[in-house]
């Protein structure tokens, strides 16, 4: 307790210190804002319409001053590195803002991650629990990261709409997609207007084919790659009316109603799951009021929370808390920075695995390459979007078994001594009645001095047969000089001998091995189930990505020089789930188109997408594209509607599994850590009360 003690302290010193940082930023941004109440109105919102509003020189200094001297840090400057990294894909900033953002960013997921384990400091009653929390904060720290640069990335898709808009208009006066483009974006906020530049940089460049691809290798969602890839062709070839105005125009708002598709979709998972992610985080913190509570006024609970049945609970509800956040968390996922080539760097998985004695042992578990297992887990890898080769996941699991092993063992030994500890140091009470109320101070007083009567007689008699009761009577009336009756001695020896007892059993167990073990195959299984459960949320999507796919296809069907091919490419293009199966059908074309086409179903046998290839098949040799998606004008007010009741569906869906999940922490702390320890305790208090009554 007196490490707990100095822990905590320091914590909250460190807390201190921390808040005077923040009042101090407070006061900086509180004389920025008087400074800005000095600009005009009009000229204020045109600065933040376009993004040039100045904060606070010594605000951004300190940020610039942060980001230099963070990066020599071996830790925190692989963080600030990451982030870095996520935003310079999101929006392409300048270096300065970009080192700004990233600083901005990484300050607020420290203050959360430091007041969440200053939380547990203070709650906490030991160094487990705070150990524990330290090691759930790092990982919720990385979580914080993404929450906020998705944040960007949907406010870069609602600016994105607004420019569709303003372009729409600015094209109906030019009838020039690329001056469009520039004038639209001039009126663009700041970070749109970046991404319009550097769309009308690639259309008007010597060598648009060229500016097109590196385009496409940077493009922070498929919208804004798909538009430029549209634009460009259009601008090639030649606006045509259709039977509807303007192809430009008419291609313009299908991208904008399917923007706000799914801009809706976001909006209405995050109102359904975000709150959802909280629910499923909150057994944590309130674990240790709840355990303060039913302590003080439950005394006797007091024994089963610091024993060894209680730790237990504690452990399995923080495990049931995180499963049940990351699984929220996957449901809830809907950016695309997942689906985003991130910048080459070396795993740290490959490091690991390019030393001699691991890749010898990592390849004895990898399945052989001809074998229907390497197939299936390698295709489970593809639909999952994970970055890894199945020998890098291998390894993954591996070590995560090796680890769950360890950290389990290390578990039960901290749990044997814990219990060791609390039969010498906790208070013993005499009376066996049920304990409900505070317990007064000369209770608690009389407790402890039990407690150390017989940790003293304990220590006196080791090195002999302990548990002999002649002996423990012995050292008992040698202690107390015959001050004490002959029954309150025999109470003494049988409370003793039940202790010595009880500490002789405390040493780790041929069955706990077992144990370990077995929660090590779990482990190691953990993240193939973790991939299944995200391959079958994603497969909840596949629909609405076929609605965008018929989408594209009513674009691009329109243009007189477009072929099965060119809409294959637009489509592996713009997908995210049907990726993989269509990369390797662009692949395979060359060798034949037919049989290309034929191995796209097998690969991807969602039967919607089905019957969506089979058009393209059909287009190969018998008719031309115009006829195969004649249909997809006529019946775009079906399929609108099909789309709304697709993704009301999908919502539905997710925020079901969402519910289930998000409150299966709440429902274990109110069963396992609550109402079960309360029965518990009183069965085994009712017991000792039957038995002192059967003696009287």
């Amino acid at each position: 307790m007196k490490l707990t003690t100095i822990l905590s302290l320091s914590i909250v010193g460190y807390a201190v210190v921390f808040g005077v940082i923040m009042l101090i930023l407070a006061l900086n941004k509180r004389k920025t804002k008087k400074q800005l109440d000095r600009i005009n109105p009009g000229e204020w919102m045109a600065q933040k319409r376009n993004g040039t509003r100045k904060e606070h020189p010594k605000l951004v200094e300190f940020y610039q001053k942060s980001y230099v001297r963070s990066s020599r840090i071996p830790f925190f400057g692989a963080q600030v590195r990451r982030i870095r990294q996520r935003l310079a894909v999101v929006n392409p900033y300048n270096e300065f803002t970009l080192r700004k953002e990233t600083m901005r960013i990484t300050y607020i997921t420290l203050i959360i991650t430091f007041f969440l384990i200053l939380a547990f400091a203070l709650l906490g009653k030991s160094l487990l629990m705070i150990f524990l929390g330290i090691i759930g904060c790092i990982a919720l720290n990385g979580m914080l990261i993404d929450v906020f640069v998705h944040r960007i990335e949907r406010q870069l898709l609602r600016d994105f709409r607004d420019f569709l808009e303003d372009n729409r208009h600015q094209y109906q006066s030019t009838k020039m997609i690329d001056e469009s483009i520039y004038q639209a974006s001039q009126i663009a906020v700041h970070d749109m207007k970046l991404h319009g530049d550097r769309i009308h940089r690639v259309l008007t460049a010597r060598n648009p084919e060229r500016a097109l691809n590196a385009y496409y290798e940077v493009a922070p969602n498929r919208y804004l790659k798909v538009f430029t890839g549209i634009a460009h062709m259009i601008r090639e070839y030649g606006d045509k009316t259709t039977s509807k105005g303007s192809l430009y125009l008419g291609a313009t708002n299908k991208f904008v109603q399917d923007i706000n598709f799914d801009i809706l979709r976001q909006d209405r998972l995050s109102y359904q799951l975000n709150s959802l992610t909280i629910i499923a985080l909150v057994p944590i913190l309130l674990s240790f009021p709840i355990q303060s509570w039913a302590e003080t006024y439950f005394p006797s609970m007091s024994d089963f929370y610091s024993g060894r049945i209680g730790y237990i609970t504690q452990l399995t509800m923080y495990a049931v808390s995180l499963v049940a956040y990351l699984l929220v968390r996957k449901l809830a996922e809907t950016e695309e920075s997942k689906y985003i080539p991130k910048p080459s760097r070396k795993r740290w998985e490959k490091k690991i695995y390019e030393i001699k004695i691991v890749k010898f042992v990592v390849d004895r578990f990898v399945p052989s390459s001809h074998t229907k297992k390497y197939y299936l887990t390698t295709q489970l890898i593809k639909d999952s979007n994970s970055p890894l080769l199945i020998q890098w996941l291998t390894l993954k699991r591996l070590l995560l078994a090796i680890s769950t092993v360890i950290i389990t063992i290390a578990v039960s030994f901290g749990l044997h001594f814990n219990a060791s500890h609390q039969i010498l140091h906790a208070p013993t009470y005499n009376n066996g009645g049920l304990m409900i109320g505070k317990i007064s101070q000369k209770d608690q007083e009389s407790a402890i001095a039990q407690t150390e009567f017989d940790r003293r007689v304990i220590e006196n008699l080791k090195g002999g047969d302990a548990t002999h009761n002649e002996r423990i009577r012995q050292e008992i009336e040698v202690m107390l000089s015959g001050t004490t009756s002959v029954a309150d001695i025999n109470q003494d020896v049988s409370r003793i001998a039940a202790k010595i007892e009880q500490l002789d059993t405390e040493y780790f167990k041929w069955y706990e091995l077992i144990i370990a073990l077995a929660l090590g195959v779990l482990a190691y299984y953990a993240p193939i189930w973790m991939m299944l459960f995200q391959r079958k949320i994603r497969r909840v999507d596949m629909q609405n990505e076929v609605e965008q796919f018929r989408m594209l296809i009513s674009i691009l069907s329109q243009l007189d020089r477009i072929d099965v091919r060119t809409i294959l490419e637009w489509m592996e293009r713009f997908s995210t789930i049907f990726k993989p199966a269509l990369q390797r059908c662009l692949s395979d074309y060359d060798s034949g188109a037919s049989g290309a086409i034929l191995r796209l179903k097998e690969d991807a046998p969602y039967p919607e997408f089905v019957r969506l290839v089979e058009r393209l098949e059909n287009s190969v040799e018998r008719i031309s594209i115009q006829e195969a998606f004649d249909d997809l004008e006529m019946e775009q007010d079906y399929y609108r509607e099909q789309k709304k009741e697709t993704m009301n569906r999908l919502i539905e869906s997710k925020a079901s599994w969402g519910r289930d999940i998000g409150f299966a922490p709440a429902m274990f702390l109110l069963g396992g850590y609550i109402i079960v320890p309360f029965l518990y305790t009183s069965f085994m208090q009712m017991k000792d009360l039957v038995t002192q009554l059967m003696h009287l």
